[in-house]
């Protein structure tokens, strides 16, 4: 199960990179489907928010004072 959840991540990352460049880190959360979380820049993630925003079940964009700022993404 472990190897399967490795290899979603990696063909998530890959599809993303392909499709959007630089992205800082991934990361897939231990949930009990696939949620996962992009680190990049403001612009990158808006980008990637408008563009998935109505082909996923929930995205949200993170975005703290003084915190790294990400995407949260459930498929």
């Amino acid at each position: 199960m472990e190897k399967e959840k490795q290899n979603l991540a990696n063909e998530i990352l890959s599809d993303i990179k392909r499709d959007y460049g630089d992205v800082e880190k991934f990361i897939m959360e231990d949930e009990d489907g696939p949620v996962f979380c992009i680190y990049a820049d403001d612009d990158l993630l808006w980008k990637i928010f408008e563009d998935w925003m109505d082909e996923v079940s929930s995205i949200e964009f993170n975005a703290g004072a003084n915190e790294e700022h990400y995407l949260r993404v459930i498929p």
